[in-house]
């Protein structure tokens, strides 16, 4: 897991920044810096958030170049089958610093 005060305190720049849709009301994020891709914590702690709004009110010091949400379909594990397809990732945009 990469820690939030670490990155903060080090001012690190995160590459793309992964944000997860578990459902309409969750969210838990990962952070990739270079080929290394963790989720995000708090004191050993996973974030989650119940807005994509709240995960980017609190997080907008972050440095993120790219932030993609990520969401997979239910649809086929509902029906008892593996998933068919890989998760959907689309691009959005993350307030503050975006580097260049």
């Amino acid at each position: 897991m990469w820690e939030l005060n670490t990155l903060l305190a080090r001012g690190m720049n995160i590459d793309t920044l992964f944000v997860h849709s578990h459902d309409m009301s969750l969210y838990t994020l990962e952070a990739q810096l270079g080929e290394d891709r963790r989720p995000l914590a708090e004191n050993g702690r996973v974030l989650s958030f119940r807005s994509i709004e709240h995960a980017r009110q609190h997080l907008s010091t972050l440095k993120v170049a790219r932030c993609m949400l990520v969401q997979a379909s239910a649809y086929q594990e509902m029906c008892g089958q593996a998933p068919a397809a890989p998760p959907m990732e689309l691009e959005m945009s993350w307030p503050g610093w975006q580097a260049q």
